[in-house]
C-alpha cells in the first residue's frame, strides 16, 4: 500500500468511521511504516474531539448569504478577467508607468538632441555657403579673363617718363 492510499484513509477518517476492510488495510500499512503510527494516533484523537463538539447554529438566512457571496465572487472574477476593466487598467499603469516614463524621457532627449544636431549642421552648411560666396566674390568673373592676354601685355610695356606730362600740367 502506498502513501496515497494512506492519505485517502486518513481523509476518510476525518469524515466518517472507517469500515473493517479499511481498518485492516490501515493496520497493515502502520505495521510496515511505524513512523506513521504517531501521526495516525494524533489525527484520530483530533477527529474524535472534533466530533464531540456541538454543531454551530446557522442563521436563518445562511443560504441566501452564501449564494450572495458566491455571486459577488463570480462578479469580481469577471471584472478582474476583463481586459478593459478599471482595475486592470490601474494595475497596468502602476506596473508600467515607471518604464513608460523612462522611455518617454529618453525619447524627448533623443528628439531634442537630433533637433540640435540638425540645427548645428544647418548652421555649418550656411557658414560654408557664406564662406564660399565670399571667396567667389574675391575672384573676378570669367569674362574678365577673356582679355587676359591684352591686359597681361599692358603690364609688360616699358614705362615712359611722365616728365612731359608733368610739365604740361604745370
Amino acid at each position: 500500500m502506498g502513501d496515497s492510499l494512506y492519505k485517502e484513509l486518513l481523509e476518510a477518517s476525518w469524515r466518517r468511521k472507517l469500515t473493517p476492510e479499511e481498518e485492516t488495510r490501515l493496520q497493515h500499512y502502520l505495521a510496515a511504516h511505524p513512523d506513521a503510527q504517531t501521526e495516525w494516533e494524533d489525527e484520530a484523537a483530533l477527529s474524535f474531539y472534533l466530533r464531540q463538539l456541538p454543531d454551530a447554529p446557522l442563521s436563518s438566512n445562511f443560504t441566501a448569504r452564501v449564494l450572495r457571496a458566491v455571486e459577488l465572487d463570480e462578479r469580481r472574477e469577471e471584472r478582474s478577467t476583463s481586459v478593459f476593466s478599471l482595475a486592470w487598467c490601474r494595475h497596468w499603469v502602476r506596473r508600467h508607468l515607471p518604464q513608460a516614463a523612462s522611455a518617454l524621457l529618453l525619447l524627448v532627449v533623443v528628439v531634442a538632441g537630433f533637433q540640435q544636431y540638425r540645427g548645428y549642421t544647418r548652421k555649418q552648411v550656411a557658414d560654408s555657403v557664406g564662406k564660399f560666396y565670399s571667396v567667389t566674390t574675391v575672384f573676378p568673373r570669367p569674362e574678365v579673363f577673356e582679355d587676359f592676354e591684352v591686359i597681361h601685355q599692358l603690364g609688360q610695356v616699358q614705362p615712359v617718363s611722365d616728365e612731359e606730362l608733368l610739365a604740361a600740367l604745370q
